[in-house]
């Protein structure tokens, strides 16, 4: 009976050994599960200011593009308007010029229009032709 006695006492403690063996590691499972849900919680939390924030810094972009977009726009359309109104100028500088002047202005233009044919010509002689 003392076999018996010593077998079952071991038993009992073999039995106590384990059902704390699983007790701590169902403990180090739930404590492992609650870190994990912790860790994507705080990734889930990164991921979303990380989209906000590049949100934010591609809107900014965009705004910055967008404003010096119409800054060259503006630019171009001052350029054509200042352009423009230079050529009016030149214009009615050069009517008045003819006005004032008619004989030499006849003489200028025939002259221009010599050098022009000179220059289409190619510098050809005339018995190259």
């Amino acid at each position: 009976m003392n076999e018996e006695k010593i077998v079952d006492r071991a038993k009992e403690v073999v039995a106590k050994a384990v059902a704390g063996a699983r007790e701590a590691v169902d403990e180090s499972l739930d404590d492992a599960r609650e870190r994990f849900e912790d860790a994507a919680d705080e990734i889930e939390q990164r991921a979303r200011r990380t989209r906000r924030e590049l949100r934010r810094r591609a809107e900014a972009v965009g705004d910055a593009a967008r404003e010096r977009y119409d800054d060259a726009v503006d630019g171009v359309k001052r350029g054509y308007q200042s352009v423009r109104k230079n050529a009016g100028e030149l214009t009615d500088d050069v009517n008045e010029y003819v006005r004032e002047n008619p004989g030499k202005s006849i003489l200028i233009a025939a002259g221009v229009g010599f050098l022009l044919g000179m220059l289409s010509r190619g510098g050809r002689r005339r018995d190259e032709i």
